[in-house]
């Protein structure tokens, strides 16, 4: 009871604190999410050490799974009710060829690595379409995915890691090395044309502390939040009725359906101005994202993560690196400039919070708004897109 109830405190105070702190220099290194993620390991490694010692420690489970769950379902409509998608009409064409050529390299990539390389690994189809989610979304979807299919926390913590250790390495290049590589062969920004009307669209993963306030209004829209989430899980209990309740399947039927309920109804929230303008849901819903990634990382399984990490760092690497190759071949084809080549890479394999830094380093302010618009439009298509992919790989 004092282990549930001490696990219970840390799963929800933890994320407040890496929120009010995360200009420290180390979350600003990893992310807010990645130092979510790296507490809950460290929660999890201490544990596994003193359970190697002799004591015995054992972390619930359940509340792991259902705080996961529950964080995630209402993180996933917040984040995408401040979506404004409708700025996409607003994306000149360059942009929205870059955009698409991004889209069709992780597609193409991901399919071709997993024909040569995941087929044959244990949930390497799922693993594979979570990528897409990732690489045209974000974490989000990566996660959402893995929920969908009813993958093990363990096993989405992989994907995660993976994501972290690959995705460090990579953002470092593309700060310090990418343009000067890419302006060998591509040609650079002449005074291009990235957007076509004035856009209201702000980074929706900025965390503006100094202004966020609890608010009638946004403790409405958590709740509007947790009814789709609520409605979401109706459905699903629906489906698994119709289908018999079947002894061990209604988690497996209730997740997919609540996943994908909410993202549905989160998209068609943030199409209501009143719901998207309110402030304050990116904050509100990076704290339920938290929530879900130090609930998953701390009950991660070391015996189990140690015979899956290995495969799923060389799977998401590959990926990775074809991904950049093809996304720049492709945009070099189409004579679309380095600048927004690198900007619509980093919108759809880090999403929107990292695409300020991006063109603050590249010194190229008019492609910071192309770039949360695209990544917002990824958060939107990349769980269905990556859905998609994954029936078509178990064909």
């Amino acid at each position: 009871m004092i282990t549930s109830i001490i696990q219970l405190i840390a799963i929800f105070f933890i994320p407040v604190l890496i929120i009010k702190y995360h200009n420290f220099i180390l979350t600003k290194y990893l992310g807010t999410i990645g130092t979510a993620y790296a507490a809950g390991i460290v929660v999890a490694l201490i544990i596994y050490g003193l359970n190697s010692l002799g004591l015995n420690i054992v972390v619930s489970t359940d509340i792991g799974e259902i705080g996961s769950h529950l964080s995630i379902s209402i993180a996933i409509p917040l984040l995408l009710f401040s979506a404004n998608l409708s700025e996409a009409k607003k994306l000149s064409k360059t942009v929205l060829k870059s955009f698409g050529s991004l889209i069709f390299s992780a597609v193409v990539v991901s399919t071709i690595v997993f024909y040569i390389y995941a087929k044959n690994m244990e949930n390497g189809a799922v693993l594979s379409g979570m990528a897409i989610g990732l690489y045209t979304g974000g974490v989000p979807n990566l996660n959402a995915i893995g929920n969908i299919f009813g993958l093990e926390g363990t096993i989405i913590s992989s994907a995660n890691l993976s994501d972290m250790i690959i995705g460090a390495f990579f953002y470092i290049f593309l700060l310090l090395l990418c343009k000067p590589l890419l302006l060998k062969f591509m040609r650079p920004s002449d005074n291009d044309i990235y957007i076509t009307d004035e856009s209201s669209m702000m980074n929706t993963d900025n965390l503006d502390l100094a202004t966020f306030k609890i608010t009638k209004k946004l403790i409405s829209r958590v709740l509007i939040a947790l009814g789709m989430a609520l409605i979401g899980a109706v459905f699903g209990l629906l489906v698994w009725v119709i289908l018999g309740m079947q002894d061990g399947q209604m988690i497996d039927i209730l997740v997919p359906t609540l996943m994908i309920t909410v993202t549905v109804l989160g998209i068609a929230g943030s199409f209501n101005k009143k719901i998207r303008e309110t402030k304050g849901m990116n904050v509100a819903g990076q704290y339920f994202i938290l929530v879900f990634s130090f609930a998953l990382a701390s009950g991660m399984d070391f015996s189990q993560l140690q015979e899956v990490i290995g495969s799923t760092i060389i799977l998401y690497g590959a990926i990775t690196l074809g991904v950049f190759i093809m996304h720049v071949t492709i945009s070099k084809l189409l004579n679309i400039d380095a600048d927004c080549t690198m900007v619509t890479l980093t919108a759809g394999l880090y999403g929107p919070a990292f695409v300020p830094a991006i063109t603050n380093q590249i010194k190229n302010d008019d492609l910071t708004v192309p770039g949360l618009i695209t990544g917002s439009v990824g958060y939107a298509i990349g769980t269905f897109l990556g859905m998609l992919l994954v029936f078509l790989y178990l064909l």
